[in-house]
């Protein structure tokens, strides 16, 4: 199946809100205990002085799981949604963290240089974020500013299913009781999702081959290292 780009930002209110409203959190908490995984098999400490970007963050769902995980260390959660930013800033301020913030920014024009963000990232985690981008080197090289040296990767996102049909059938399964947008979203985005070879390429050819890519199950893979 080619692949089929969706729009880069979720703006519509009504997409966003199914979308802050679903149960994420399997995934979610896969993501946190994978990084935490990682930082021990490492051997690398967080401390107070450490930072930790969660890009393309929207309603912060993972960011705050980040923050709540290691309480001591600064926790920045970046999109370029208002709308999905307005949900995480909502559920925030409901909440006791104190160590999570989060910025209005588009990745892309971090890329460009068109923007500067002023924080240098120990650790860069993203969930399902890649997929968004139309030129997926946009996403790279914007993580290549924004990254300290020997910087912790964790980033995770959907695989490309190989025809339509199956596409459609994992929508069919794992949405089955979902609101029809959210289904729709979710079918849109295996659509414009990668490979875990068209990944490999991108890491390549964007100098990051220390970073490894690998499918955890047949609707995910995983990025890991450090730059």
């Amino acid at each position: 199946m080619n692949r089929t780009p969706e729009p880069e930002l979720m703006e519509s209110p009504s997409q966003v809100k199914a979308y802050a409203g679903a149960d994420f959190s399997k995934s979610d908490s896969m993501v946190v205990e994978g990084l935490e995984k990682y930082l021990k098999k490492v051997g690398k400490t967080l401390h107070k002085d450490h930072v930790i970007l969660d890009v393309a963050c929207g309603p912060g769902n993972i960011s705050e799981r980040i923050a709540t995980n290691w309480p001591f260390v600064k926790v920045v959660g970046i999109d370029g949604s208002k709308e999905m930013l307005k949900q995480a800033e909502k559920k925030l301020c409901k909440s006791f963290i104190k160590n999570l913030t989060y910025e209005l920014i588009e990745i892309n024009s971090i890329a460009t240089g068109e923007k500067h963000f002023p924080l240098k990232a120990d650790v860069l985690v993203s969930n399902s974020a890649l997929h968004h981008f139309h030129d997926p080197y946009r996403f790279w090289d914007a993580l290549k500013k924004i990254g300290n040296k020997k910087c912790i990767h964790f980033h995770r996102d959907l695989i490309r299913p190989t025809s339509i049909e199956k596409a459609f059938e994992l929508k069919e399964k794992l949405l089955a009781t979902s609101p029809e947008i959210l289904k729709n979203d979710f079918y849109a985005s295996l659509k414009a999702s990668f490979t875990v070879d068209e990944v490999n390429h991108q890491l390549v050819n964007s100098g990051l081959f220390q970073l490894e890519v690998f499918q955890v199950d047949e609707l995910y893979f995983e990025i890991i290292g450090y730059i």
